[in-house]
């Protein structure tokens, strides 16, 4: 958990860095450890905020904050009004991996949650102590809320309730509904969206739709296909809306894609794309585009919404299959034009076609996606490795690197920008996919094949699943990549590349894969663990090159006489990439 936990504070004082400067609390010195502790806590809410409720403003999120003096328990609010939910947050942060992960709240902690007084609108707490101003505010906005009484109450526990069962928690919070953000959770639902840019993920999206030039405003029918039965429908909704969707949720909505928000910058398409809706006053665009597909739980569409010529759609869930390309542009016009009076999207619409899933919508078929992906996402090409990126195996693989080692699979190109950028990640955590697989193919005896074939090969899918059948080995998996890690960190430490020859033979310059197969061939039983993974790698690799100078003689005396080893030259750089070189690691790490 030691770098989840590193990467956790590194958010947290980005986060804290948001604030005003005259935000003494968010900003002490750096030598007030207990200060920044207290900081830290606080950013901790931030995160949940910022991530849970898509507040992205820091103002915003410091306004429903609570903490201090006389709060009655309460460290923080969030109005759900679309859904009808108060969340009454209580938060404790650990400021050790050991603490967050192992420490739990306390009862005494919980029972200074005065829920009924505060929200009954009473001003002083159980001891007659008046409540702070932020509490006071807080009932304040409860009070102008009309139609409170359709909330439900929820307390939000953000951090790890281990001692108490579901009972005794109910007892402690006045019998509210109650959900738990423990350390796991946090990882997993707070940083890792943060860190992909997948975070404030929608449960509904709703788009205004212009019905004045339609006469009958959608297309319907059931598609009996291979994977089960759809329903699909056809409407064209207004480019604006679309460009204010991705704006707002970028990668959360193209978690099915096989780009991601950042890699949809394709110049040569976007500026056409661009070019047909600012070049044009009328609508060109609605005929022109291709339009984008929709992966859908539920669509509802409805023409009494009070306003004239103006309906409305409703999207749960939804995911963009294809024309990601079109809705990231239109998301750039969104956000140079806003707030503009001649703003080009205005007055021009695109085609939606919305695939909702009659049957099981929470698992969405891999085969079905991956199929409508390969069909229709025709307008730039998609590398291999990307039209592999949402294959289970892929997504899975991710989650296990994340939740054991704290390292972050990189499953499309540019995944983790957002995080890297914003300094959420260390770029040292992002694990190539590549290198990922290729060093597995070398562990599991193939160094020549790994090194010579090329990406477009690696992830051509029946390469792709020769070499990954399943996620069991994982551990294996992430070991070999970190014996490729290690050997490309001594490589680096020469200035010269050749100057490594001297020490290790032709291991760190050509043969890297051939290094890793060698250990593969050898190596025992390997430490899972989070930290023993990482010393045994090192030590394991020390230990390989200290004989690679012998390994380079044996492979030159026993293929004197192929065209790899003529006289007194030597071809090592193209024998470290042909078959015979498994053989030889065989016979001699093996012998």
């Amino acid at each position: 958990m030691k770098h989840k936990y590193e990467m956790l504070v590194s958010t947290l004082d980005k986060l804290r860095q948001e604030a005003p400067v005259s935000y003494k609390k968010y900003r002490p010195d750096s030598e007030e450890i207990e200060s920044i502790q207290q900081a830290r806590a606080l950013a901790f809410i931030h995160l949940l905020l910022k991530v849970r409720f898509g507040i992205t403003d820091f103002l915003n999120r410091h306004k429903h904050i609570t903490d201090g003096p006389f709060d009655g328990g309460l460290d923080a609010y969030y109005f759900d009004k679309e859904n009808k939910k108060l969340y009454l947050i209580q938060s404790k942060f650990g400021h050790t991996s050991k603490n967050f992960t192992e420490k739990s709240m306390e009862a005494n902690e919980l029972v200074k949650m005065e829920i009924a007084q505060i929200t009954k609108g009473i001003k002083k707490d159980s001891n007659s102590n008046s409540f702070n101003p932020k509490i006071l505010t807080f009932q304040k906005e409860i009070s102008e809320i009309r139609d409170i009484a359709k909330y439900d109450y929820i307390v939000l526990l953000l951090g790890n309730m281990f001692k108490y069962n579901d009972a005794q928690i109910r007892k402690l919070i006045d019998n509210n509904h109650y959900e738990i953000y423990d350390s796991e959770k946090a990882y997993e639902k707070l940083l890792f969206p943060l860190s992909t840019g997948t975070y404030y993920d929608p449960e509904e999206i709703v788009i205004t739709i212009e019905l004045a030039n339609k006469q009958h405003p959608t297309l319907k029918q059931i598609v009996e296909t291979d994977f089960g039965q759809f329903n699909v429908t056809a409407i064209f909704v207004p480019t604006f809306e679309i460009g204010r969707m991705l704006s707002k949720y970028k990668n959360a909505i193209l978690k099915y894609n096989p780009r991601n928000f950042l890699s949809l910058k394709k110049k040569s398409v976007n500026e056409n794309i661009r070019g047909s809706i600012t070049d044009n006053e009328k609508n060109n665009f609605a005929i022109l585009n291709n339009g984008i597909t929709i992966l859908s739980d539920n669509v509802n569409i409805s023409d009494s919404t009070g306003k004239e010529n103006q309906g409305q759609l409703i999207l749960t869930r939804p995911q963009i299959l294809n024309g990601g390309q079109t809705a990231f542009t239109l998301s750039t016009i969104f956000d140079e034009f806003e707030n503009k009076p001649d703003n080009p999207l205005k007055g021009k619409e695109v085609l939606l076609k919305i695939i909702t899933p009659i049957k099981d919508p929470d698992t969405p078929n891999s085969k079905f996606i991956d199929l409508i992906s390969n069909a229709t996402n025709q307008q730039n090409e998609v590398s291999e490795a990307d039209r592999r990126s949402n294959h289970d195996i892929q997504i899975e693989l991710q989650k296990k690197l994340y939740n054991d080692y704290g390292y972050l699979y990189e499953r499309k190109a540019g995944e983790y920008h957002d995080g890297i950028n914003n300094n959420f990640v260390n770029r040292a955590l992002v694990v190539d996919r590549l290198k990922f697989i290729k060093a597995y193919w070398a562990f599991k005896g193939h160094p020549a094949s790994a090194r010579r074939t090329s990406e477009k090969v690696v992830f051509k899918e029946e390469v792709f699943y020769k070499i990954l059948h399943d996620v069991k080995s994982y551990h294996d998996m992430f070991f070999a990549y970190l014996l490729f890690m290690e050997l490309e960190r001594l490589d680096a430490g020469f200035k010269k590349k050749s100057d490594s020859t001297t020490t290790f033979g032709y291991g760190l310059l050509y043969g890297k894969w051939a290094v890793v197969c060698a250990i593969g061939l050898s190596v025992p039983l390997i430490k899972s663990s989070s930290d023993a993974i990482f010393q045994q790698a090192k030590i394991l690799v020390a230990e390989k090159l200290n004989d690679w100078r012998k390994f380079d003689r044996f492979a030159q005396k026993k293929n004197a006489k192929t065209k790899y080893f003529i006289d007194d030259r030597n071809n090592f750089e193209l024998y470290y990439k042909v078959d015979l070189l498994e053989d030889d690691l065989r016979e001699f790490f093996l012998q």
